[in-house]
């Protein structure tokens, strides 16, 4: 069919629009398309005429870039939503680049496009990806900027700084350019090079066609495509693959793909060699174009490849061909720039710049030969206050660009448990991020990060200090808050904090988020008790702390326990007044609420970052919220109200990406055998959060829990069976299995409180209820015993489990003496006369301490207990079907499953532990009831993220994404109005 021309001028709101019904659209059947556009654009004819026209495009796979093809990209079409594209400026091996507009921010832009038949081939995806991270950490005039990275359908691009003008191969096709001229453009060039090695980042393929030289303005060094960072592994940067050349010929450094890395005229004898490279081959490099550009020919030139580097290797330039009034200092500094010999080489480009600006200053004219000594100094001097001259009149930007880049250099993975990993100093200079129970600190002037204390410490949710120089940070080994400084030093106490949600420092003290305990505020120095300064309701939390800039009000956010997973996307975010006590509601459907200089309040809800103008002294929204981030992780399983982002007052953000989804995220069921192979089931994913296996392991009973409803569900196993929905009234939570395998028993709030319910699998007949809780609190179905007479529950009232053991004959509740400040998590050994449960020590004790961890004690009760052998944490224990192990996990972070032998004579005792793979990581914390069981035959059967199932563990992540200036482009998207 004809292709639709583009109608009128669109703005930024229809460009979102028609991107909206573009991806809808192209998800249907052809014949579909038609009539859900028209009623998708209300009959608007130029926004059908868009979407026609991109549906076009897209069917003649003219829409995305394939194979750097000529005119693949046509005027006028849409990139990534609100990219324009404009005349093609330039191609080359790595795609081609496009002069754009950005019909958001009302700029125009070069895109650098990363051809579509590259998508799968990794090291140009991360070479492209390098290049980006590499401009974005250059911020000069003389280096042309990038404003982000972006990815749609599979196609890459850069989003670059569009510099107008002629590359310096333009200029050098009509010839050598005057001396003077070309001085101060080397000069320029050199100032370039010496930010970049600053940096550690080599650009290994400086060359004429790679700068930009106006006739007026600076000049720009472009395309850090191929640049290296000094500190990458390997000493070469060949592969395996050489270039077909005689024997006796150089080997050159290839790409992956046996292209050449670099321009053959520009490469430094080493470089051509395939051998290390460091910034003395850019000094060569800007050796041959000092050369070319006073002379206008090249150093060294062939009549190919071949021919081109063996001038590089055996040849000399030409310096007699330099003319005469090239100064001589100028003249040795190109030889030293020339020299074969990289030891002899200039070594670094500051060393360029010095000798530059004297030369300038000593150029004789033509006219004028030798003079006296006094006049070449006062030259020199006259000559200096010129360069700075020039300096000055070099323009500014107008605002500093917004850049997008990601952080992937991480000592294991980010894990992405039950508090923030990452936190930014308020400067923007430093970040910190938890990996694998470790702090690191990360300079952003920095290619690498630090541990900041030794192996084996574990913290998390760090803070920093008002001034940068201090972290604060929850040692689990404490049991509390410890701040340290960055400089080093041994961590010292704050306060004892054993439910951290959400902390901030400001000047007035360490503000911490606990959950049904309110907010606490601790001085920062550790010199005095902490001050209470909000309190919850019973069955209320609190999360994310943050004072006001009027330092009277406090900012937190609400949610109500029972509401599970998902409360915190139905939360409250509150503001409260220090001094009166009186507080009010912001707005309700969020958390992690955050007050940043702009005047807005960010929030998270369903993995998505919204921002809203805010009036502080009001206390209320000044304006219509708007999402501006897709896809920010939040804490693993609403453990928290969370999220993982960070903005520093200088206004860059950082972020962990995850799921747009609800608090509880899509899983899938499957087993594990004990070398951490799993098999999904063919269930379909789903919001599962709770496995029991019957007793004979031909039957799961399933927790589901989308934040609406929760409800138990039955499968067979090892059949294709669907799930079949047991309970129907209620939320309903907890489910365990009678020994029988006939009855499953959970909690329920059908009757207006949390009670034990009971309900045969076979659909037939009513629940039943067995027991309520005593004075109020909720009741938690944990194991039914061998001989079906009692079912061990925990009672959770206020912030404490109590376990008590229930008479399924009469339904009478007896205490037994276990306490703990989480889930008990007790289990009957098959044999019945043991129970093995996990206790959590109270605000005062530290995580790992004796007190805390797995025990085990007769059934009934004799008075002795015994401990399994500490690990971490330990938590969620369940005994092997023949009573002889007994497995849990040893912390939350670990993907580990801890095994002891059990011997029962004259008491317990138990073997060394033994760690296996345990890849079943949604066990739901060690706040929450186990997710996973075991099978007769000794696999597990449990859950994992269904997005990775056998890959990293669901809790983890591998990138933080950056966002500097980020401010910028926040306000112009929310601005203030009528909320």
């Amino acid at each position: 069919m004809n292709q639709p021309q583009p109608v009128g001028i669109l703005g930024p709101d229809e460009f979102r629009r028609i991107r909206e019904i573009f991806e809808s659209a192209i998800e249907l059947a052809p014949a579909d398309r038609e009539r859900f556009i028209d009623q998708s654009s209300g009959g608007d004819r130029r926004l059908i005429a868009e979407v026609q026209r991109m549906l076009s495009g897209d069917a003649e796979g003219t829409i995305l870039l394939d194979g750097g093809a000529a005119g693949r990209f046509q005027e006028g079409r849409i990139f990534a939503g609100h990219f324009r594209f404009g005349t093609l400026l330039g191609r080359g091996g790595m795609g081609e680049v496009y002069r754009a507009h950005d019909v958001q921010l009302h700029r125009d832009v070069a895109l650098k496009m990363l051809p579509r038949s590259f998508a799968f081939a990794r090291d140009r995806v991360e070479r492209f990806k390098r290049e980006a991270q590499v401009l974005a950490s250059l911020n000069h005039p003389n280096i042309a900027g990038i404003h982000g990275l972006e990815e749609s359908d599979g196609v890459y691009a850069l989003v670059l700084e569009l510099v107008e003008g002629p590359t310096l191969a333009d200029r050098l096709a009509g010839g050598p350019i005057r001396v003077e001229e070309a001085l101060s453009i080397a000069r320029q060039i050199a100032v370039a090079l010496q930010a970049a090695h600053e940096r550690g980042i080599v650009h290994r393929d400086l060359k004429p066609a790679n700068l930009k030289a106006p006739d007026e303005g600076p000049l720009k060094v472009l395309d850090f495509g191929l640049a290296k960072l000094n500190d990458e592994p390997g000493a070469t940067d060949s592969s395996s693959a050489s270039p077909k050349l005689p024997t006796n010929a150089p080997s050159p450094a290839m790409s992956a793909d046996g292209g050449i890395l670099g321009t053959p005229a520009y490469m430094s004898p080493e470089q051509a060699l395939g051998k290390g490279v460091d910034k003395r081959t850019d000094i060569w490099a800007f050796g041959c174009v000092l050369f070319e550009m006073l002379t206008g020919t090249r150093a060294f030139a062939g009549a190919d490849v071949k021919d081109t580097l063996e001038s590089v290797l055996q040849s000399q330039p030409s310096f007699e061909n330099l003319p005469s009034s090239v100064p001589p200092a100028a003249r040795t500094l190109l030889q030293r720039c020339l020299e074969k010999d990289r030891t002899r080489r200039v070594a670094d480009a500051a060393t360029l710049v010095y000798v530059l600006d004297q030369a300038a200053s000593l150029a004789p004219p033509s006219a004028v030969r030798d003079r006296d000594r006094r006049w070449m100094l006062a030259a020199v001097a006259a000559g200096i206050l010129a360069c700075g001259l020039l300096w000055s009149r070099w323009p500014s930007p107008s605002r500093a660009p917004i850049v997008r880049f990601a952080l992937s250099k991480f000592d294991g993975q980010l894990m992405i448990m039950a508090r923030i990993v990452i936190a930014v100093s308020p400067d923007g200079s430093r970040l910190v991020y938890h990996s694998n129970g470790r702090a690191f600190l990360r300079e952003l002037s920095e290619l690498d990060a630090r541990p900041l204390l030794s192996s084996g410490t574990f913290v998390s949710q760090t803070a920093f200090s008002p001034d940068g120089r201090s972290l604060a940070a929850w040692f689990g080994e404490y049991g509390g808050i410890k701040r340290m400084e960055i400089s080093g030093g041994a961590p010292v106490p704050v306060c004892r904090s054993d439910n951290v949600l959400g902390m901030t420092w400001d000047q007035s003290g360490i503000l911490i988020g606990q959950g049904a305990k309110g907010i606490v505020r601790c001085p920062a120095n550790g010199r005095g008790a902490p001050q209470q300064l909000a309190t919850v309701e019973a069955g209320e939390e609190a999360d994310g702390p943050q004072i006001l800039p009027d330092g009277n009000t406090l900012l937190f956010t609400i949610a109500k326990t029972a509401e599970g997973p998902s409360r915190w996307d139905t939360a409250r975010v509150v503001v409260q007044s220090l001094e009166s006590r009186e507080r009010k509601t912001v707005f309700e459907g969020g958390s992690a609420a955050r007050y940043i200089p702009t005047g807005h309040l960010l929030y998270v809800r369903g993995g998505v970052l919204f921002a809203v103008p805010f009036d502080v002294s009001r206390g209320r929204m000044s304006g219509q919220a708007v999402a501006v981030v897709q896809g920010v992780r939040r804490t693993a399983e609403g453990f928290s109200g969370g999220a993982q982002f960070a903005v520093s007052n200088n206004g860059h953000l950082f972020y962990i990406p995850g799921p747009v989804t609800a608090g509880t995220s899509e899983r899938t069921i499957a087993l594990s055998d004990r070398a951490g192979v799993v098999t999904r089931l063919p269930i379909p994913p789903g919001p599962y959060v709770y496995t029991r296996a019957s007793r004979d392991g031909t039957r799961l009973a399933v927790g589901t829990d989308d934040g609406k409803e929760a409800a138990v569900w039955i499968c067979r196993l090892p059949e294709k069976s669907a799930l079949q929905r047991l309970t129907m009234e209620g939320r309903n939570r907890y489910p365990i299995w009678s020994p029988d395998g006939t009855r499953v028993a959970f909690q329920s709030d059908r009757g207006g409180e949390k009670a034990i319910y009971v309900q045969r699998v076979d659909g037939t007949g009513r629940a039943e209820r067995l027991a309520g809780a005593q004075d109020g609190g909720s009741l938690i179905p944990e194991s039914w015993s061998p001989d079906r007479r009692w079912i061990l529950l925990s009672q959770e009232k206020g912030s404490e489990f109590t376990l008590w053991t229930l008479s399924v004959q009469d339904g009478r509740l007896r205490p037994l003496d276990v306490r703990s400040q989480r889930m008990i998590g007790a289990t009957f050994s098959p044999d019945g006369r043991w129970i093995a449960y996990s206790l959590s020590g109270g605000n005062d004790r530290p995580l790992v301490s004796p007190d805390r961890g797995v025990f085990a004690q007769p059934f009934p009760p004799t008075g002795a207990i015994y401990q399994a052998p500490k690990m971490l944490i330990d938590f969620h224990p369940v005994w092997s079907p023949d009573g002889r192990e007994l497995m849990y996990v040893p912390g939350a972070a670990l993907v580990q499953l801890a095994t002891v032998r059990v011997t029962a004579h004259d008491g317990l005792t138990f073997g060394a532990p033994v760690t296996s793979p345990f890849r079943i990581t949604a066990n739901r914390l060690n706040t929450q009831a186990r997710a996973y069981d075991v099978l007769p035959d000794g696999r597990f059967v449990g859950l994992i993220d269904s997005s990775e199932p056998e890959g990293p563990p669901a809790y983890s992540a591998s990138e933080i994404r950056v966002v500097l200036n980020w401010f910028e482009e926040l306000k112009a998207r929310v601005q203030p109005g009528r909320p």
